[in-house]
Formats: C-alpha cells, sequence, structure tokens
C-alpha cells in the first residue's frame, strides 16, 4: 500500500528525529523552508519530508538512511510527485541513498513515465573553525555594502551585474526570477568605480547554521583576489553572530573548492542531484 504524504507544518513530529537533526547536510535547507514559507512541506511523519517550491519545479526531499532497504518507499515518492503535478523536479539527495534511489528510478519510470535528465554530484562544506578566514584589504576605490532591494540605484546596480552572469548562470529564460530571487537575500556586493565587481548572497538561517547562498566575481575581474575578500567577508559576518557558515558546492568545481579551503571550509556531506522530467 502507498505511503501517504500528508501537508505539514513546522511543528510536525518528525523534526524531533535525532538524524534529521544531526543531518547538517538537510538540516540548513529545511529549517530555513519552515521559517520562511517558500516551500510546501510533505511527509510520511516518519522518515521522509518533500519541500515542493511553491514558484518554480524544485524539490528539496530528506529521507532517513533506513531508506536504502525500502523500495517500496522510494516509488512512493516518485508517485507523489507525479500526483503533485510537478514535471520537472531537481531533487537533491543524501549521497548515501543516492545510489539506491537512482537505480530504482528505472523502475520507476516504467510506471510513471519520469526520465532522469542529469544527475551530479555535490557537497556541503562547513567552515571548520580550523582556519580563520582573514578580511582581505580593499584596494582604492572599493568598498563593500549590503544592498537595499528597495533602493532604486541599488536594483540598477545589481540588474547590471547579474545581467553580465546570466548566461553563465543560464538565466536567461529565468533571469526576472532569479534576480528577485537574490534582491531577497541577505546581498553584499564589492563596489568599484560605481559598479559591482562582486557578491556574497546569505540565505537562510537556523539556530547554527547561515548558508552562504553564493559568491561570485564579474568575468573580466576574476583571478584578483575577489572571491576570497567576498568569502571572508561573509565568514566574518556569520562568525560575528556566533554561527557556522555553511555552503553547497558542486564537487567537480576545483577553483570554488580551493576557494573555499583557503577561506576556512572543510567538506562535510556530499549531495546527490537528480533532474527528472514527466514525458507526458
Amino acid at each position: 500500500m502507498a505511503t501517504v504524504f500528508e501537508r505539514i507544518k513546522g511543528d510536525d513530529k518528525i523534526f524531533g528525529n535525532k538524524e534529521y537533526i544531526s543531518d547538517s547536510l538537510m538540516f540548513n535547507s529545511i529549517e530555513t523552508a519552515r521559517t520562511e514559507g517558500n516551500y510546501d512541506m510533505y511527509s510520511d511523519h516518519k522518515s521522509v519530508i518533500v519541500l515542493i517550491e511553491k514558484k518554480g519545479n524544485k524539490v528539496w526531499l530528506w529521507t532517513s538512511s533506513t531508506i536504502k532497504e525500502d523500495t517500496n518507499k522510494l516509488i512512493d515518492i516518485c508517485r507523489f510527485l507525479r500526483e503533485c503535478d510537478v514535471p520537472r523536479a531537481e531533487i537533491y539527495l543524501k549521497q548515501d541513498v543516492s545510489g539506491t534511489f537512482s537505480d530504482l528510478y528505472a523502475l520507476a519510470t516504467l510506471e510513471i513515465n519520469y526520465v532522469v535528465k542529469d544527475e551530479f554530484s555535490m557537497a556541503v562544506y562547513t567552515f571548520s573553525g580550523n582556519k580563520t578566514a582573514s578580511a582581505a584589504e580593499l584596494g582604492e576605490g572599493e568598498e563593500i555594502i549590503r544592498i537595499d532591494k528597495n533602493n532604486e540605484k541599488h536594483r540598477a546596480m545589481v540588474r547590471e551585474y547579474y545581467e553580465t552572469l546570466k548566461d553563465e548562470f543560464r538565466w536567461q529564460e529565468k533571469f526576472e526570477r532569479k534576480l528577485e530571487e537574490y534582491l531577497n537575500t541577505e546581498l553584499y556586493v564589492l563596489v568599484k568605480d560605481g559598479k559591482i565587481i562582486a557578491n556574497a548572497a546569505l540565505a537562510g538561517s537556523t539556530e547554527h547554521y547561515i548558508r552562504i547562498k553564493s559568491i561570485a566575481v564579474r568575468e573580466d575581474m576574476r583571478r584578483r583576489g575577489y572571491g576570497y575578500k567576498m568569502a571572508a567577508y561573509a565568514v566574518g559576518l556569520i562568525r560575528e553572530r556566533s554561527l557556522t557558515p555553511v555552503l553547497y558546492s558542486h564537487v567537480g568545481n576545483t577553483s570554488a573548492v580551493a576557494l573555499w579551503s583557503k577561506a576556512g571550509f572543510k567538506a562535510k556531506d556530499k549531495l546527490y542531484l537528480l533532474k527528472i522530467e514527466n514525458q507526458e
């Protein structure tokens, strides 16, 4: 019999699950969703939490490690996504269940018509505390400011900056939505001569963590230390609040991994991203 996933609120008993509380990889994202309300939350109240983005196709999925032995539960999740009319889903999984889940998709697609479009691994990095990121000195004419989304001058600067990055980020068809998404974060930018050179975006916090959503540098200004300046600045802000910086990065992005290491981060857990699409 299929598991029934029910709509839940932020006080469901599953959030007392010891494995959930100790899972640094998914804990920050789901905790953020509990407070920000940008996802609809569903659960079996025992071992699965599904977050479905209210605007867009993103799905966050947390599962207990015991799900590896539960084939029916995995297929139930696939069916549930179909019932929720999620045509294209980005499903984030803990690495220790990803192999089983990926293998079972071959069976699930025969019944619910999903196919895997892409899959790759990411990692969660947490600030180790063993190596403190030192605040790099700003050059002449440089300053770091916090963006005020209600300030028209700030909005214009941010728009111009992300226009230079939208092709690299593949934002062409969702530029306006992504622009607003970043304007609604705690967004800091390094400005020189009235133009943004680099940014650090903080998004989502819990009693333990603040997530660094993005560190980016304009393409023509890279390899000059600006990425490290923003990473060090973000770490400093978070540590001033007595919280731990956490971020996600593609495992194969060697330049990003080198930056996080220099700034005092260590890989803690692995994340598996599976992109699926309904063929109907």
